[in-house]
């Protein structure tokens, strides 16, 4: 496989992005549940829902915002009425969105660009934002893309998700939030990236932060910045490693095998307990 170089990704379309065949974050936290379901997930993409539009919305306005109208279509109509379904089969790959929920979109987006260190950053001349990244990696062809990525002398490498959410945003939730959607090993990934495009030697780079800046899509639609602690950059880069040997196992035997098929559990006393 030839590997793109980083000045033809640099324009990459979405759909250019999606159709490089290449492990991706997203075909790691799939390899992370079990081989069975990275297998799976190759061959069936998780189809695209309201929640899902709604933050990659978010994502075009805070990032790219001339680029909305060509990739979004806004209306009042009633979607059961046969004048929406004429309407919408007008707008080819575009995808819809009510009015609520593109007025929900700029609020949110709003928040988001007034967050101290993302207005900042979005106005830093060493910023890049939604940079599509292939590169020969630990996983053989890898590729991301990075959200809003920075270096330069004064911050040196800052790497940031931007993810919508419903939930509120304490410690708690947000914590076991980015441990159950393994974003720590996503941000990760996008160290690696970062250092393949940036020539930065891996395991030298003076000042990094990796963090996810969780926005909320209802108002009062606030933000928190959460960036990995060293202990868990520390942990993610044993996981990587890990994920890797897993992989280059199942490609060499070609077998990706799923749960286990019987475990011994202990179920907490309080299961199992009348409660009065």
């Amino acid at each position: 496989m030839t590997i793109p170089t980083f000045e033809q990704t640099a324009a990459w379309s979405d759909a250019d992005y999606f159709a490089f065949d290449a492990v991706n974050a997203s075909s790691l936290k799939q390899l992370a549940k079990n081989p069975l379901m990275y297998k799976h997930r190759l061959l069936n993409p998780i189809p695209k829902t309201s929640s899902m539009v709604l933050g990659s919305a978010v994502h075009c306005l805070v990032f790219e915002p001339l680029e909305f109208e060509k990739r979004y279509a806004v209306t009042a109509l009633n979607k059961r009425t046969k004048l929406y379904k004429e309407w919408a089969a007008e707008q080819g790959d575009k995808d819809i969105l009510t009015e609520a929920e593109h007025d929900k979109a700029l609020q949110t987006a709003l928040c988001v660009c007034e967050h101290p260190m993302m207005s900042e950053l979005l106005a830093h001349p060493g910023t890049q934002v939604e940079r599509a990244i292939v590169w020969q990696g630990l996983f053989g062809p890898c590729k991301a893309k990075i959200d809003l990525l920075h270096y330069s002398d004064e911050h040196g490498l800052i790497i940031i998700d931007l993810k919508t959410t419903s939930s509120d945003l304490d410690e708690h939730t947000l914590t076991h939030t980015m441990g159950r959607y393994l974003v720590h090993l996503q941000l990760y990934h996008y160290r690696h990236a970062a250092c393949a495009l940036l020539d930065l030697p891996y395991y030298a780079v003076e000042k990094m932060r990796l963090g996810a800046l969780y926005v909320q899509t209802s108002a009062p639609h606030d933000t928190v910045l959460c960036e990995l602690s060293p202990n868990t950059i520390m942990a993610s880069a044993d996981l990587y490693k890990d994920l890797a040997d897993l992989y280059e196992g199942c490609k060499t035997m070609g077998l990706w095998p799923g749960y286990n098929k019987v475990r011994t559990v202990d179920i907490p006393d309080y299961y199992t307990t009348i409660k009065m």
